[in-house]
């Protein structure tokens, strides 16, 4: 069976603004993400400058030469992804694997963390916190079971830098990546910077495993509910096979065990696994998509551990 690769590429367009009109329709009515509210109106009006988040990421193997479960490509000899290079524009398509948090080169390195650069800029006198969270989407999964009530997830946070100490380095040491594992419909995952002069306070867990977290209910228990949004940026990530072998790779017997079969997964050469329209093409695939119990793992890691 062919390997997939593709050859290596860079994409550095400056980071912009987000069009406010686009924002609104997302993350005020709710269009792609899972419900509305997750911002109002008044908070994406105060959006003054960029939220620049860089990826610089090594090549990508999943294949018999990986550790278990990175082994298992649901019937391909390999997948491979090129080293890539590119900023976040705002909308843009990723997968799991462009955005993920451990190399994945080789057996050697496939664990060691890699996270993007995360850079904005700060007024003096004023402290920022910095919160990504995802959105879902409007899968059916997610308006279903145990995920019924919940709205969004929270993957990290930084809390209270100022001009002064400058970014902190939890920015890129603390980065939780993407675990969509729906590799028809893409999660929204939505980076944001919070401008304040109180002093934060990490909130604790929101409801059961925190599974009533909200961008609203967070920053209220953060003791910053009049932050300005002053900066944001955002993607549209699609799942995998990798998020199945993420699941898999769990030290948590419960979440290891709702990684499905390949054929349960559904998964196949035609899922976006490199970088959006860039998909690889194989010889091989599995059927058709059945990702649900994937999904429901995929939030449990995220859900109990934050990430």
């Amino acid at each position: 069976m062919q390997a997939l690769l593709l050859v290596g590429w860079v994409t550095l367009a400056a980071a912009t603004l987000p069009d406010k009109a686009t924002l609104k329709s997302v993350f005020v009515d709710g269009s792609g993400t899972k419900a509305p509210g997750f911002l109002t109106q008044a908070q994406i009006d105060t959006i003054d400058r960029e939220l620049t988040i860089e990826y610089d990421f090594p090549a990508f193997q999943m294949g018999s030469d990986m550790p278990a479960p990175f082994n298992d490509t649901c019937g391909m000899s390999t997948i491979s992804c090129p080293a890539q290079k590119f900023t976040v524009t705002p909308g843009m398509t990723v997968s799991t694997i462009s955005v993920r948090g451990t190399a994945m080169t080789s057996a050697g390195d496939y664990m060691n963390a890699v996270a993007p650069t995360i850079t904005f800029t700060m007024k003096a006198g004023k402290k920022y916190t910095f919160l990504m969270a995802d959105g879902l989407s409007g899968a059916t999964f997610w308006a279903s079971g145990m995920m019924e009530t919940v709205k969004q997830v929270r993957h990290y946070a930084v809390l209270n830098m100022d001009q002064s100490s400058g970014l902190s380095t939890d920015l890129k040491t603390m980065y939780g990546p993407p675990g969509n594992a729906i590799a028809s419909t893409p999660n929204i995952y939505a980076f944001m910077v919070w401008e304040h002069t109180q002093t934060a306070t990490m909130p604790g867990p929101i409801g059961t495993q925190n599974m009533g977290f909200t961008t609203q209910a967070w920053i209220q228990a953060a003791g910053i509910v009049d932050a300005s949004l002053v900066a944001m940026n955002y993607f549209k990530c699609y799942g995998n096979m990798f998020s199945r072998a993420s699941l898999k790779s769990s030290t948590n017997p419960i979440i290891a065990a709702m990684a499905p079969t390949c054929t349960a997964g559904g998964f196949s050469s035609s899922d976006k696994m490199c970088m959006g329209a860039m998909a690889p093409t194989a010889s091989t695939g599995a059927t058709s998509m059945g990702a649900s119990l994937l999904a429901l793992g995929s939030a449990l890691v995220i859900a109990t551990f934050g990430a």
